[in-house]
């Protein structure tokens, strides 16, 4: 719908362009707030729906692809793109979402460096010296003899 009143409205009604997101916008709170409210809809419910959905539309988004010339024909190609791209936004927060969250904990990173330094750290090295490029605190008696 957004696409539409894009194309439709474009620079020219840019009031009525913004007119019909505040509509959209406020449909869907009212649909989500009389699903909540009136049919005791809970996230657990939402997040189930939404779950169950995704891989429908891609089934579906697949489906348009395949049939380019006749969605070409009917007029739905650009809506079938706008709705790929949204597929394509919403994939991404989904997949790296959870790794940007998980990259603020410092423990994280200690498991990180853990997972990447296992044998090094079963043999008793103390990466954290090495990587801050300290010495080793005990003296090690290394005679050198001449030859």
């Amino acid at each position: 719908m957004v696409s539409m009143g894009r194309r439709r409205f474009g620079t020219d009604f840019q009031l009525m362009f913004r007119i019909l997101k505040g509509l959209l916008f406020l449909g869907f709170v009212s649909v989500m707030t009389v699903l909540f409210v009136v049919c005791g809809l809970t996230i657990s419910d939402l997040f189930v729906s939404i779950l169950a959905f995704l891989p429908t539309g891609w089934a579906l988004l697949l489906i348009g692809q395949a049939s380019r010339g006749l969605m070409k024909s009917m007029g739905l190609w650009e809506s079938i793109k706008e709705l790929a791209r949204a597929y394509e936004y919403v994939m991404g927060l989904v997949i790296f979402m959870p790794l940007a969250v998980l990259s603020w904990f410092p423990f994280v990173s200690e498991f990180q460096t853990r997972l990447l330094f296992n044998q090094a750290f079963s043999r008793g090295l103390q990466i954290s010296m090495i990587l801050a490029g300290r010495k080793d605190r005990t003296p090690t008696n290394i005679t050198s003899t001449p030859i």
